[in-house]
């Protein structure tokens, strides 16, 4: 039977709390935006969903363990260092910033955006309110992804299901395409910034992208790769553009579907691709969705 529960923290332990839900919970997590919250997520059978006012209200069988292991130990974990004082995400020289979108969702493009600034520009990243895409609304990125590449020297990669899939196929490696996405646009900024610094969210080996710049020439001051490296101001930026290109991207797969579809990968996502498939068969499957997931298996016909 399906609980719910419902807790208040202040805004340091939300922030907390995040950062440890997103060390700690598996892979397959399925993050969400929610309208008024500062973040959402399913896993391990729960929904839980982080108000602006403070509410946490966790909804799904058995709550105790999910509790246990999660909400206690955020709450009472020691809050990080700001990353303008954390010395794994310098901001002293002029910086490059990489991170990605899509890599979790069946429906739409893989997208890396990179964004260069200089230290001077920190308040101007403050000032638009900058933070990592996942704990922000569409409604917000929008126009604050606007305003970044208006300001800032960006390059975007956007891989539409048309173009993933055949590359996919080609590398059978999602962290392989990810790195040549990142270390593209990465070096085309390193072409006109030399000597900057680069910071990337990791997702794999650091050797995936570092060799990937060497081949291009690409020399950075330093290159940094960090989990979570969204903290820092221009790879926040970089998330937010990575992130609404993708939603512009998932947009053209819906258009192209005529029906709704589903970011993610859970349940809703195989709902939606058993209606996309039976509209438009493999031949739409192939323009609209990373076939080599898993949801492909569970739709009927649609894996050879």
């Amino acid at each position: 039977m399906s609980e719910t529960r419902v807790f208040e923290v202040d805004p340091a332990a939300a922030v907390r709390l995040q950062q440890h839900l997103q060390q700690s919970l598996p892979p397959d997590a399925e993050w969400r935006r929610v309208d008024h919250a500062r973040f959402a997520v399913k896993a391990l059978g729960v929904n839980l969903v982080c108000y602006t006012s403070g509410k946490v209200v966790l909804q799904g069988k058995s709550l105790d363990g999910f509790v246990g292991e999660f909400l206690a130990t955020a709450t009472t974990a020691r809050a990080g260092k700001a990353a303008a004082d954390d010395p794994d995400l310098p901001f002293d020289v002029a910086t490059i910033g990489s991170d990605e979108a899509g890599k979790g969702d069946y429906f739409g493009p893989l997208v890396v955006a990179s964004v260069f600034a200089e230290p001077t520009q920190r308040a101007e990243l403050a000032a638009m309110g900058v933070a990592d895409s996942k704990t922000l609304s569409d409604q917000r990125m929008f126009p604050m992804a606007e305003r970044i590449e208006q300001t800032f020297d960006c390059e975007v990669r956007v891989l539409m299901p048309e173009q993933y899939n055949p590359t996919w196929e080609r590398e059978r490696n999602v962290n392989h395409v990810l790195a040549e996405l990142h270390a593209d646009a990465i070096a085309t900024l390193l072409a006109r910034h030399p000597g900057a610094n680069v910071i990337v969210d990791r997702f794999g080996d650091e050797s995936l992208v570092r060799q990937r710049l060497q081949t291009r020439a690409a020399k950075p001051g330093r290159l940094i790769q960090v989990p979570r490296a969204e903290a820092h101001p221009v790879v926040g930026a970089a998330s937010v553009v990575a992130r609404v290109r993708f939603v512009e991207g998932f947009q053209d797969c819906e258009r192209e579907s005529g029906t709704d579809l589903h970011k993610g990968g859970g349940e809703p996502v195989d709902v939606a691709a058993r209606r996309a498939f039976a509209i438009g068969g493999r031949d739409l499957m192939a323009r609209i969705a990373k076939l080599h997931f898993k949801n492909s298996e569970r739709i009927p016909g649609l894996r050879p």
